[in-house]
């Protein structure tokens, strides 16, 4: 465990709390020891006026980051922030950390496309600086590095949830080796204690990163195909832990959280509004959602009627984000994803979340790889696919016919959970990805007169992995009605 701890310490503490090894010449001004990438470039103005925004964007991982940290350590900018000399595990660390997109392994694709979902990858990178600071390294307590990066974190104004995201990665850092490679990962009592430290599923992902980035800057081998399986393997089932019961703990009307919400809505927004559209939605929307983009969702359901389809789309990077709020309806979740699937995009992730008043909101991330994207086509289509007056399944196949798109088959893990949950019966699919994907698999639930009150979709490289909180009207499914959609998810999978 030493070790690992020791593995885990060596990077942006030095970006923040000391000086470098290298030193200009005497007579040399440090600005211009040695010439600077562009990057490294704009992180040495960022530096040498502490602008603290600017750093934080700058330490996003993105092609280049590794050299402009040895840019700026050479010369000597470092020094006003860390007083840890050596950077080089930190660095190796973070150059990794660039390299994962452009890995085409399994594992590479796998955690690559990990990185690609956070919300904040700054705060990782931030957090495997701070990880390598020589007191806590000595006394192997990650304490000490939560401790020691305190005066960084003050400099920076880190605050709130950011702060307590990077003091959580440096209290566990070593938390997720010992358990992959020191425990009985496939003990569902040590899953259900790893599940406990979190409170979010981008810390897992982070936690999860933040061990891959530490293995490979430790050597050529360390992180080894065998590693990168057992790593993923409990990332998956520590996820899908978390997400077991989120169906059924629905918003408290006396939490904390909504009466922040309330006491900071905008003026356009009521009281008795906030409250109608929250009513009976997963508590876990609380925690997807910041601020703004709820009080948006408020906007959006707003005098919504039947078949009112009410949407907006958001681009962050190269992923668009499409919201949709409307009424439950039967298939609404599958037309959605056949229409995205129709127009050629790749869904990523997403969420959909009914409440028990009927109110649909859905959220689904996808890539438009071929930059087709034309929002006066997907309004009307998008609207009357939820409204049933188009038939998205025969345009799909007509569609896909033309393409003659082929997919590796693999084989499809489908579980039945009814255990977990006291009102659901949750479906895990784990299957190769393809176009239309969940299209077909929810249209399949949806002709077994499955209701779907809360999915969980996740693209993992190549593969899929989706969950569904079932009920079939009041009930959970039985025996039977779990035989029938296993069937047809064979048969749809063999196809």
């Amino acid at each position: 465990m030493a070790d690992l701890f020791k593995n885990a310490r060596s990077a942006l503490q030095a970006f923040f709390l000391g000086r470098t090894e290298t030193r200009p010449e005497p007579g040399q001004d440090a600005r211009s020891a040695s010439p600077r990438s562009p990057l490294g470039n704009d992180l040495a103005a960022a530096l040498e006026t502490l602008n603290k925004t600017r750093v934080l964007e700058l330490l996003r991982p993105q092609p280049g980051l590794a050299k402009a940290m040895r840019d700026v350590q050479q010369a000597g900018l470092l020094q006003p922030l860390t007083h840890e000399p050596n950077l080089n595990h930190a660095i190796g660390a973070i150059e990794s950390l660039e390299k994962l997109r452009m890995q085409t392994s399994v594992s590479g694709e796998r955690f690559g496309s990990m990185l690609h979902e956070l919300d904040a990858p700054e705060l990782l990178t931030l957090a495997l600086l701070l990880s390598d600071n020589s007191a806590a390294r000595n006394t192997n307590d990650p304490k000490q590095a939560v401790r020691d990066a305190q005066r960084a974190l003050d400099l920076l104004e880190l605050s709130g949830d950011a702060r307590q995201t990077v003091e959580f990665l440096l209290r566990n850092q070593v938390q997720m080796s010992v358990i992959a490679f020191g425990q009985d990962a496939s003990d569902p009592s040590v899953i259900g204690k790893f599940v406990e430290i979190f409170s979010t599923e981008e810390r897992l992902k982070m936690l999860c990163l933040m061990t891959v980035a530490d293995l490979s800057a430790s050597g050529a081998d360390a992180l080894t195909p065998w590693k990168a399986e057992v790593l993923w393997r409990l990332f998956v089932d520590t996820y899908n832990q978390m997400t077991m019961a989120y169906g059924d703990e629905v918003i408290d009307t006396h939490e904390a959280a909504l009466a922040a919400l309330n006491a900071n809505r905008p003026f356009d927004i009521s009281e008795t509004e906030m409250a109608s559209f929250l009513k009976g939605l997963p508590r876990r929307y609380l925690t997807l959602f910041e601020p703004e983009r709820i009080y948006a969702h408020v906007r959006l359901a707003l005098n919504i009627a039947a078949d009112d389809v009410h949407y907006f789309l958001n681009k962050k990077s190269d992923v668009w984000e499409l919201t949709v709020i409307t009424l439950d309806k039967p298939y609404l979740f599958s037309n959605i994803c056949g229409v995205l699937s129709y127009f050629g995009f790749d869904i990523l992730r997403g969420h959909a979340l009914t409440s028990r008043t009927g109110l649909i909101v859905d959220v689904v991330q996808f890539t438009d790889r071929k930059g087709c994207l034309v929002r006066p086509q997907l309004d009307p289509l998008l609207s009357d696919a939820v409204a049933g007056h188009v038939d998205i399944s025969a345009m799909l196949r007509d569609r896909q016919r033309e393409s003659q798109r082929q997919t590796p088959k693999t084989s499809p893990v489908i579980y039945f959970d009814n255990d977990s949950s006291p009102r659901y019966t949750i479906l895990e699919l784990i299957v190769g990805d393809a176009p239309g994907l969940l299209h077909r698999i929810s249209r399949i639930i949806s002709a077994r007169g499955c209701a779907v009150d809360l999915v969980l979709i996740s693209t993992e490289g190549e593969r899929a992995i989706d969950v569904f909180h079932l009920r079939k009207g009041d009930s959970k499914l039985n025996d039977s009605d779990e035989l029938a959609l296993t069937e047809d998810f064979e048969r749809m999978f063999a196809a």
